[in-house]
């Protein structure tokens, strides 16, 4: 014990004498450490975000648009990278230095799941983590929250849609009226939909059915002679006598034939068949743009419904590797062991040599 005592204690003592031959290997440790920060390259810094978006009320189909490709292409949006800017404090950073990738999990109606990995690389790992931290930071916000640009841009396509069904129509229905052809035509009835509910054609087919339905009521009177009052008076829905029965029954006859040539006249003019032919290819047009107008709208709506009862998490985990011999600290380590080891290193070497020119072994000091 005392002589590990004693050599701990020359060690001690050795270094001591020695200690400026730590100083030119300060300065080559300074040197190493600028070096090798320079070779140790960038750090990287990742983010792996796990997505989920639940549609609790849509139709089949209405949620595309809050699907986990929609949340990776919202990170392309121009909106989105002038928020990540801001969110740095640089309008002139290069947002290309951002790498994004998506892995699907899972995509069916009313759910979808993936993971996005995002990384960013920069000289020192402090920034890069800054700049991961501040896009992770917007992408969250955006992604989940009611108002944000992951559901904005879903209603503004939408939108978009429609506003253009609604051009086209409005276009096409100037093109109809600027046609020679076309006036005094009753354009509005023309364009509708044939057969629709509402729609004069179907209350011109109503009418006729009813009117159809009644003269064979009065056909089938007349068709069983001597017509008896009673029996004339229930189809009528009036009374007459036995004698004014047939005579009635006839004219009725004749009243409800007219009708129907009335209406199918009325009807004919209103048939494509009739257009004459650039009138019918402008209608066509009119007919085509008004269904897309309307499904628009109705896919408008139905984005309005899955985004009020979408609901959309996030969790998050980070991860940083390389960069360290660029930082302060992994500088200042450099520095350190280089100085002491080959310091240390000299200092023996030089007391080796020293003994060795004395030809004998050093004494104890």
């Amino acid at each position: 014990m005392p002589g590990l005592t004693s050599g701990l204690q020359r060690d001690i003592n050795l270094v001591r004498r020695r200690a400026w031959l730590f100083i030119p290997f300060l300065f080559v440790g300074i040197l190493a450490a600028l070096f090798i920060g320079r070779l140790a390259g960038n750090a990287n810094a990742v983010a792996t975000m796990q997505l989920e978006t639940v549609v609790n009320d849509a139709s089949i189909g209405g949620d595309r648009g809050l699907r986990i490709f929609e949340a990776q292409s919202m990170t392309s949006d121009v909106e989105f990278q002038a928020m990540v800017l801001e969110a740095i404090g640089d309008p002139e950073f290069d947002y290309a230095r951002f790498s994004i990738s998506l892995f699907p999990i899972s995509i069916a109606d009313g759910v979808a799941r993936g993971i996005l990995t995002m990384s960013i690389s920069d000289a020192s790992k402090a920034e890069s983590e800054r700049l991961r931290d501040a896009w992770v930071a917007v992408f969250a916000r955006e992604y989940t929250e009611p108002d944000g640009l992951f559901r904005t841009r879903f209603i503004r396509t939408k939108q978009a849609v429609l506003d253009l069904a609604d051009s086209q129509y409005n276009d096409s229905v100037a093109a109809l009226r600027a046609l020679p052809a076309a006036e005094g035509l009753p354009l509005d009835e023309i364009v509708r939909t044939p057969g629709l509910v509402g729609s004069l054609v179907a209350e011109l087919n109503v009418q006729e059915a009813r009117i159809r339905a009644e003269g064979a009521e009065v056909q089938a009177a007349l068709a069983s002679p001597p017509v008896s009052g009673i029996q004339a008076s229930a189809v009528l829905g009036f009374a007459v006598s036995d004698a004014e029965a047939g005579p009635a029954l006839r004219d009725r006859a004749r009243v409800l034939d007219g009708a129907l040539q009335a209406l199918a006249s009325r009807r004919l003019s209103l048939s494509d068949s009739s257009l004459p032919p650039d009138v019918l290819d402008a209608v066509l047009q009119v007919r085509s743009f008004n269904a897309l107008r309307n499904d628009a709208q109705l896919r408008l709506n139905n984005a309005g419904i899955a985004v009020a009862s979408s609901q959309s998490s996030i969790e998050t985990s980070y991860t940083s590797s390389g960069g360290i011999a660029g930082t302060l600290f992994g500088r200042i380590a450099v520095v350190v062991a280089v100085t002491l080891v080959f310091g240390l290193i000299a200092i023996y070497v030089f007391e080796w040599l020293a003994q060795v020119r004395a030809g004998s072994p050093a004494a104890d000091s």
